[in-house]
């Protein structure tokens, strides 16, 4: 099991880049095993919002081994060609530490600047074309959504997790195309944490869209203990992410810096 810090990029504190910065340099030194941000343009009522990439490259910048990386981006509202040449720039300037997590996206990021927001397609042509453009060759795609033509970009390994509302969205979206799955599952609260037995249900439907059967499980793991972990380890998961149930700032750093469930055990 790998752990990471999971945390919004919105907010008077994290909104702050130098904040989230910080957060991932001391993450390092606490030995977590990566860093992941939310992304969005638009917060309702929330001003304060730094732009993902630009953070994540600050972050690459001053780490040197977390995992790092959106959870998750819209294809459709960030272009693929856009998100493919970010992409391979943020894992050059990373030294090979980024993972692409891709979504379709929520109504608050298009709504306001009159774009649809019911852009299914752009998950799995996106994320095919995606790996297109990542794979060096030279680019001709004539689809529902997108178009390229003549378009090469220097070949960059960037592995995908495709995101959705688990177990709404299942089947997931260009599984066929992914290194893992990252689902989203939300309760009257809020995110909600899926037991080890949701949890392999899950991997069961992702394999059974196409995904790889030793591909990442991604799960937000909230207040999981540490015993419990080898449990969801024999369910397939993979990778669990956590921003400790911290309600400031100063709760936060103390989470962190404390390092992940394992070092307790």
């Amino acid at each position: 099991m790998e752990y990471a810090i999971y945390v919004p990029s919105f907010g008077s504190s994290l909104g702050d880049p130098s904040v989230l910065v910080s957060l991932a340099v001391a993450a390092e030194e606490a030995g977590w095993d990566g860093f992941f941000l939310w992304d969005h343009v638009v917060v309702p009522e929330e001003p304060v919002v730094a732009d993902v990439w630009v953070t994540l490259g600050a972050v690459a910048a001053r780490t040197s081994r977390l995992r790092l990386g959106p959870l998750v981006t819209s294809l459709g509202r960030r272009r693929p060609w856009k998100v493919a040449l970010e992409a391979s720039t943020l894992q050059r300037l990373s030294g090979g530490r980024l993972v692409l997590g891709v979504g379709a996206g929520v109504p608050q990021d298009y709504s306001p600047f009159g774009e649809r927001a019911s852009r299914a397609g752009a998950m799995s042509e996106g994320v095919e074309l995606l790996r297109a453009l990542l794979s060096g060759a030279e680019v001709e795609h004539r689809g529902a959504l997108f178009e390229v033509s003549g378009v090469r970009f220097a070949p960059v390994e960037v592995p995908i997790w495709v995101g959705g509302n688990w177990p709404r969205s299942s089947p997931f979206r260009a599984a066929e195309h992914a290194a893992g799955v990252v689902p989203a599952t939300f309760g009257p609260d809020g995110l909600v944490v899926l037991s080890p037995e949701d949890a392999a249900r899950l991997k069961a439907d992702f394999v059974a869209s196409g995904g790889p059967d030793d591909g990442d499980v991604v799960m937000w793991g909230g207040g999981v203990l540490p015993e419990e972990v080898k449990e969801y380890e024999a369910a397939g998961v993979t990778w669990m992410l956590t921003d400790g149930g911290a309600q400031e700032l100063d709760e936060l750093r103390a989470f962190v810096a404390a390092g992940p469930p394992r070092s307790g055990v």
